[in-house]
């Protein structure tokens, strides 16, 4: 099943933790889903908290609503791709989350969701980037894409990949339009500067009108059809 995340802080601490103005009406949300509106920090407006949607869809398909198949970037290939390696050199930005969510597979039919959460319950950042096109209305549509690195030691066991998180001290550097693909790239490593906790939580995950902190209550591991397994 897809990955997904959160962005469920008080805009407060989202407005202390990255330093940005928070536009009035800032609600979060415990289940980000494909093509929703979630907020993003970028490189063309970097004191400002705005709203992309999560999904990029390629200029050339522009007559096309937001895609759902184009919502992570492996950081391993980028580079091999016109669109994405343009983003990555002008267009990149911050995602802001307070936690990250995998499906571990049992077998070939069956999963359970974990969430994934920096161990001082901090916000942290996933680095994207961030693409425009203009819809059949003529209005300006932003989106976002989230890059991936290989899973570090805290989440192999779960899945093979997770969201890039960078340090917060790369944060600067990661909007700096200064700093070329190629060398903006040595900073995106699987993530180890912290322990990444994770606990098992409802399959409700997968209805993505189950949002609200219910989501972070920790449960008996289940799979995706609401039935306990004995494996963890």
């Amino acid at each position: 099943m897809l990955p997904n995340y959160s962005i469920a802080s008080e805009a407060q601490l989202i407005k202390e933790h990255f330093s940005v103005e928070i536009p009035e009406g800032h609600k979060g949300t415990y289940n980000a889903q494909p093509t929703d509106l979630l907020p993003v920090i970028t490189s063309a407006d970097p004191d400002m908290l705005n709203y992309y949607h999560w999904g990029i869809t390629p200029s050339f398909t522009k007559s096309k609503g937001v895609s759902h198949k184009l919502l992570f970037a492996p950081v391993e290939d980028i580079l091999n791709k016109a669109s994405q390696r343009k983003s990555l050199k002008q267009q990149r930005c911050i995602i802001p989350a307070d936690s990250f969510y995998y499906w571990k597979d049992l077998g070939k039919k069956e999963q359970v969701p974990y969430r994934f959460y920096l161990s001082n319950n901090s916000l942290f950042s996933i680095a994207g980037i961030w693409d425009s096109f203009e819809n059949e209305e003529g209005e300006q549509v932003n989106t976002f894409m989230m890059l991936t690195t290989k899973a570090n030691s805290d989440i192999n066991d779960v899945s093979e990949r997770m969201p890039a998180l960078l340090n917060d001290d790369l944060l600067v550097e990661w909007l700096n339009d200064s700093n070329t693909a190629e060398s903006i790239l040595e900073y995106v490593v699987p993530f180890n500067d912290e322990a990444i906790k994770s606990y098992t939580i409802n399959p409700k995950l997968a209805d993505p009108q189950f949002n609200n902190a219910d989501l972070w209550q920790k449960v008996p591991p289940a799979n995706q059809f609401g039935n306990l397994t004995l494996f963890n």
